[in-house]
């Protein structure tokens, strides 16, 4: 299969999926792929588009000439019909519009402006010293996303979960100059603070948390881009998509991130155009939960989370063409990330509820730093599905008496990589596709669109995930 996806090219359209809706938007006036539904939160960004480029420039050239010369109602006419961004034109966030500002944009541009001013994935104004030779990544998504943008050269400490998977992401010769920052949920300060940090991609934008580092890790700009939030639905009004282009103006590298999120979208776009076709009478029950702390793998926990539609299981779950039963159990569904429920809820004699297949994340190890027990190996560097396919026996196993009535073979267990990776929710829901509507998905071959993003977008070459790494058990057809 070419892995080249064609871009699905509507209006304005709303793809129904369940109750999800997936928003897909035209093409600009160029022709080009629209990044993002509203201004991309970059100062400099005068005209509100996904980019800044010579047209921001002469944008604000323009407005300082009508704001000089023109009456009120000229100008006032200026910003309607230019849509002219006032907050964003004033890219130095000095408070004022003036020949500073396109200065400003002309080295965004060029790629030789020293400070970025731009708003971060929890909506703060910040500003970023772009002199960036020493990063610093908080799990998965953080590490990845740094490959995708080829800075793994930069990278010099990450936390205690993907430093676990250096052989994967690193080479030797890089391995030489990282360092285990351990435990970022609660960091050891003084010992990050003698990393000399640049800067700094934190996983959450947990309000406390976030400014507690921004305080005390002294000389490094500490980031949140929004990356734990990959709303699928409306990918391009998401602090996902904002978020890659944001990291491509902070480390320079910007056609590189409007390439991944092009990606990332046109496959979003490609999956929920199927999604589409499938009619809802034919459409399985699915629940996306977690196979760790739950009934799945301890029959005497009497609960289960049920991934809801803000959660990226819940939205794979959608571009796999299946319902969600959180639609059914959780009161605000469509708000939710997930949802606790007594497993006696889910696997009742109501007929209203008929579970058609359960997908499990795992979690082995966390941001906090620790290695869960229980939890099977999994994920890149794992290369016998041993411990993992035992833990699918037990959780399958007649002591889970409520699930006597399920076929084993339509319960799996999912790498957390999934989840907790840059790619949305458009891996998982790729497989999901295949393995329960083989028919409506034959011409999306997940395995192929796997080792693309390993094989390009990583940069990592020599692996296969056909023949590499444990990433969903048990096999399927």
């Amino acid at each position: 299969m070419n892995l080249k996806i064609i871009s699905v090219i509507v209006a304005a359209i709303l793809v129904v999926s369940g109750v999800g809706i997936f928003l897909f938007l035209s093409d600009d006036a160029k022709g080009e792929r629209v990044l993002t539904s509203t201004a991309l939160e970059i100062y400099g960004n005068a005209d509100g588009n996904s980019k800044i480029d010579e047209d921001d420039a002469k944008l604000v050239e323009e407005y300082i000439r009508i704001s000089g010369s023109g009456t009120s109602d000229e100008i006032d006419d200026f910003i309607t019909s230019k849509k002219f961004n006032t907050k964003f034109a004033d890219a130095n966030n000095d408070g004022k519009i003036d020949g500073a500002d396109v200065t400003q944009i002309r080295d965004i541009v060029k790629g030789v402006a020293d400070t970025l001013w731009l708003v971060d994935g929890e909506g703060n104004d910040r500003s970023i010293d772009l002199d960036i030779s020493r990063i610093g990544a908080e799990y998965y998504a953080n590490t990845e996303l740094c490959l995708v943008l080829g800075l793994a050269d930069k990278v010099v400490a990450v936390d205690n979960a993907p430093y676990i998977y250096k052989d994967f992401y690193f080479t030797k010769e890089q391995q030489k100059n990282l360092v285990n920052l351990q435990n970022m949920f609660k960091p050891d300060y003084d010992y990050v603070n003698g990393l000399d940090l640049d800067i700094l991609l934190t996983f959450t934008g947990n309000t406390d948390e976030y400014g507690v580092k921004q305080e005390k890790i002294i000389g490094a700009d500490v980031v949140y881009l929004g990356l734990y939030n990959p709303d699928m639905s409306d990918a391009e009004s998401s602090n996902f998509i904002q978020g890659i282009l944001k990291a491509g103006y902070i480390f320079g590298v910007v056609d590189r991130a409007e390439e991944y999120a092009t990606w990332i979208l046109d496959t979003r776009d490609r999956l929920a155009d199927i999604a589409s076709t499938i009619p809802e009478d034919q459409k399985k029950t699915v629940l996306m939960s977690n196979y760790q702390s739950s009934y799945f793998i301890d029959p005497d926990i009497k609960t289960a989370t049920v991934y809801c539609f803000t959660d990226p299981l819940g939205q794979a779950c959608l571009l796999g063409g299946c319902k969600n039963v959180g639609e059914i159990l959780a009161p605000d569904y469509k708000k939710s990330r997930s949802y606790k429920s007594q497993v006696d809820a889910l696997f009742s004699d109501d007929e209203s509820i008929t579970i058609d297949y359960i997908f499990l994340h795992m979690v082995k190890h966390t941001y906090g730093g620790t290695t869960l027990a229980g939890v099977p190996d999994h994920g890149y560097l794992t290369e016998s599905d041993v411990e993992i396919s035992e833990a699918w026996k037990s959780a399958t196993s007649s002591e889970h008496t409520l699930l006597v009535d399920m076929n084993p073979n339509d319960l799996y267990l999912l790498a957390g990589d999934f989840r907790n990776g840059p790619t949305g929710a458009v891996m998982l829901g790729a497989y999901i596709g295949n393995i329960v509507n083989p028919d409506y998905y034959s011409s999306v071959d997940p395995t192929e669109l796997h080792n693309h993003y390993i094989n390009y977008w990583l940069g990592i070459s020599d692996y296969d995930v056909s023949e590499d790494g444990v990433f969903i058990y048990h096999a399927y057809a």
